[in-house]
C-alpha cells in the first residue's frame, strides 16, 4: 500500500502533527504552502518533503500514485466518491487529530469524526470522548497511534534539544526556571484564556523567572487586532519571549519546568514529562479532564507566588492516569501495523473506560 501525508493549506502547527507520523511510518510529505516546505525542511529534515501547489486541482496524480492519504484535517465528505467515481480509486482517506484536548462538549467540534472514511485515535480516552458525544456508532475503522509525536521527540532527541537550545533557551537566562504558557485558540467554545489573562501574566512576570509563549496560529488569524494588542508588551520584557515559528513542541516541554495553560492539547503533551501544571479557569465551560493533573489559578491573586507555592506539586500519579488513558502504549512495528490495517471489528474495539 502507498500511503502518502498531506499538510494542506497555511497552518503552521499541524506540521508537528503530520511530520512525526510521516516520519515514523517512512512515507512522503506533501505540502501546499512554500513556508511549510520551509519549516519541514529545517524542523523534519528526515522527512521526504515536497511543494504541491494548488494540490486540490491534482487529484489524477494522488490517484495515480497513492492508495492511502492521511492528513490532520477533517476530510470533506464528497472527496472520497470523486476519487472512486472520476479516477476509478478506492482511495483510503484517514483522518489524524491533531492533539488530544477536552473540548468539545459545548460546541459539536468533534462532530465531523462521523463522517471521516478512517480515523486514528490516541488511546481510549478519545475513543471515550466520542462514544459520550453519541458519535462513536458512526466510526466505522479506526487505529491506535499512541504518544506517536513523544516518540518521534525521543528517536531524534539530540537534534531537537539543539535546535530549541539555538532558536530559543539560549535566548534566556539559563539559571532561572521557566514557565510555559500555551493558550488555545479562540473556537466555538470561545476557550482561550490569552485575551482574558495574557496581559495580567505578563505584568506580574518576576524577574527571576522566564516566560515563554507558545500562541496558537488560530490567535493572530482569527483576531489579529487584538491579539497584537495583547502582545505589545512582551518585546520590553527580556525574560518572556514569544514562539510562533517553531512548530515542535516537545523539545521545549522538555526544558521547561512548569506549564500554564488552558483547554490547549499542549497540555497533555505535557503529561508525558510529569511536571507542575497549572490552568486558567474559564468562566462557562466545565472543568476539564487535565484540570485534574495540576492547580487551577485563581486570578484576581498574585499568578506567580501561587505557582511558586505549588512546584512540588503532589499531581505525578493523576498525571501518569491521564496519560495512560489518552495515549494507548504503542511501538513504531505496531503503529505502522495498526495504520496498515484498520479496522473495527469487536475484539480491536477499545475498551472503554
Amino acid at each position: 500500500m502507498n500511503i502518502g501525508a498531506l499538510n494542506s493549506g497555511p497552518d503552521i502547527h499541524l506540521l508537528d502533527h503530520i511530520a512525526p507520523l510521516a516520519a515514523l511510518l517512512e512515507i512522503p510529505l506533501l505540502v501546499t504552502e512554500e513556508t511549510n516546505l520551509q519549516l519541514a525542511k529545517r524542523f523534519y529534515p528526515h522527512v521526504q518533503t515536497s511543494l504541491h501547489e494548488d494540490l486540490e486541482f491534482h487529484l489524477a496524480y494522488l490517484a495515480e500514485r497513492f492508495d492511502c492519504l492521511i492528513e490532520c484535517k477533517f476530510w470533506a465528505a464528497h472527496l472520497k466518491n470523486l476519487f472512486r467515481n472520476i479516477y476509478k480509486k478506492e482511495m483510503q482517506l484517514i483522518f489524524c487529530p491533531h492533539g488530544q484536548s477536552d473540548k468539545g462538549y459545548s460546541a459539536p467540534l468533534l462532530a465531523p469524526y462521523a463522517q471521516q472514511d478512517i480515523v486514528l485515535l490516541y488511546g481510549n480516552l478519545l475513543a471515550k470522548m466520542l462514544k459520550e458525544l453519541k458519535i462513536w456508532p458512526a466510526i466505522e475503522r479506526y487505529a491506535f497511534i499512541g504518544d506517536y509525536r513523544a516518540m518521534h521527540y525521543r528517536q531524534h532527541q539530540p537534534f531537537y534539544d539543539d535546535l530549541v537550545e539555538k532558536d530559543i533557551f539560549s535566548r534566556l537566562q539559563s539559571h532561572r526556571p521557566t514557565l510555559l504558557y500555551a493558550p488555545t485558540w479562540q473556537d466555538a467554545d470561545r476557550s482561550t484564556s490569552f485575551f482574558d489573562y495574557f496581559k495580567t501574566l505578563l505584568l506580574q512576570l518576576p524577574s527571576d523567572w522566564n516566560l515563554i509563549v507558545k500562541v496558537h496560529p488560530l490567535l493572530e488569524q482569527r483576531d489579529p487586532a487584538r491579539y497584537y494588542a495583547n502582545l505589545a508588551q512582551i518585546e520590553k520584557k527580556s525574560n518572556a519571549i514569544l514562539v510562533d515559528a517553531f512548530p515542535p513542541v516537545h523539545p521545549i516541554l522538555n526544558r521547561v519546568d512548569a506549564y500554564l495553560g488552558d483547554f490547549s492539547s499542549i497540555g497533555y503533551d505535557f503529561l508525558f514529562f510529569k511536571r507542575p501544571m497549572f490552568f486558567f479557569p474559564h468562566p462557562t465551560l466545565p472543568t476539564g479532564r487535565l484540570f485534574s493533573c495540576g492547580r487551577i489559578l485563581n486570578p484576581s491573586l498574585p499568578i506567580f507566588q501561587a505557582i511558586e507555592k505549588n512546584l512540588n506539586h503532589p499531581f505525578s500519579s493523576s498525571q501518569k492516569k491521564l496519560y495512560n488513558q489518552a495515549f494507548k502504549k504503542t511501538d513504531i512495528v505496531q503503529l505502522r501495523d495498526s495504520i496498515s490495517s484498520c479496522r473495527r471489528e469487536d475484539k480491536y474495539r477499545p475498551q472503554l473506560i
